[in-house]
């Protein structure tokens, strides 16, 4: 998939192989890559505390939460790396999962999953070290005593709130995740996808491979256009069409491949998207779009392989 400053879009096969002989679901592995690509959606499973457990509380995206641990307890986790390919001659990036979960431990009583992802450790981002790493920062936590905090990502929720369809009644789904920082001084950058007019019943949700007919407008968060069909409307064109998941790099903007999975026709989706998978450093000069700006991208789809119904 295409890399934008450093971030790997990757859009993987169904199942595929990785160090330590072991498969991933392609919704977790996706969410592990882009890291990975941060959600408000729907809540995990409310823990209840006993003793020195604590209830779980909400960290800084909706597929990430916080598990308060007592450190002289075993927390009965156990950790390993998931190493993906990426460009080549670009190595691999890594992601530290939760192999295995010990029953009636602390992890098990905080509703802790085996292939979540593991974020930070009392709020220190880990997700660049390895599994070895994490366990030393784990234990100096536990050596200093107190409570240990750590901070898991839910590896299936976004991809799920994009493609699942929603619950009756609900007329808004909201979804966000957190990319992975890429090196620790670098600033949290938000992902954040909001699915409205939502056709019931939807018979073909848009997948990868899939040709896309949309209308879109994006812009600035000051609300200034920077790019979209009234602009497109000067060369006569009401819509633009591309291949979800195969377009060439550069073409269109990389977070359509990640954010317009599961878009119904006639659904309209507002993506937030992050400077590291807008823009960036360089902004787009001639677009007005200044350095390390955000960008909002308003997108209805109206066909999918050419035909118009939901």
């Amino acid at each position: 998939g295409p890399c934008v400053d450093g971030v790997q879009l990757l859009l993987p096969s169904p199942t595929m192989r990785f160090s330590g002989e072991f498969a991933l679901h392609r919704r977790a592995l996706i969410a592990a890559c882009c890291a990975s690509l941060s959600l408000r959606g729907s809540l995990p499973p409310a823990s209840r505390a006993d003793g020195d457990y604590a209830v779980r509380s909400f960290a800084r995206a909706g597929d990430e939460f916080d598990v308060l641990f007592a450190a002289n307890v075993p927390l009965g986790i156990s950790l390993r790396d998931l190493s993906v390919g990426v460009q080549p001659g670009q190595g691999a990036t890594s992601r530290v999962l939760i192999s295995d979960v010990e029953p009636d431990s602390q992890a098990a009583v905080n509703g802790v999953e085996i292939d979540q992802i593991l974020v930070a450790v009392n709020g220190v981002n880990v997700e660049r070290k390895t599994a070895e790493g994490v366990r030393k920062a784990l234990g100096a936590a536990q050596a200093a005593g107190g409570k240990l905090k750590l901070t898991l990502k839910d590896a299936t929720l976004f991809s799920n709130l994009l493609v699942d369809p929603p619950s009756r009644g609900v007329d808004k789904v909201v979804a966000s995740t957190a990319l992975t920082p890429s090196d620790s001084e670098s600033e949290l950058q938000v992902l954040r996808v909001t699915r409205t007019s939502l056709p019931r019943p939807c018979t073909r949700p848009a997948s990868d491979g899939d040709l896309l007919e949309i209308a879109y407008e994006g812009r600035l968060a000051n609300g200034s256009v920077f790019d979209g069909m009234q602009l497109a409307l000067r060369q006569g064109d009401a819509t633009i069409q591309f291949v979800l998941g195969k377009q060439p790099a550069g073409q269109f903007p990389p977070s359509w491949d990640v954010s317009l999975r599961g878009m119904c026709v006639g659904e309209q989706r507002t993506i937030e998207v992050p400077p590291v998978i807008g823009f960036g450093e360089k902004g787009l000069p001639k677009r007005g779009v200044p350095p390390n700006s955000p960008l909002v991208y308003d997108v209805e789809l109206v066909a999918v392989n050419a035909n118009t119904a939901p």
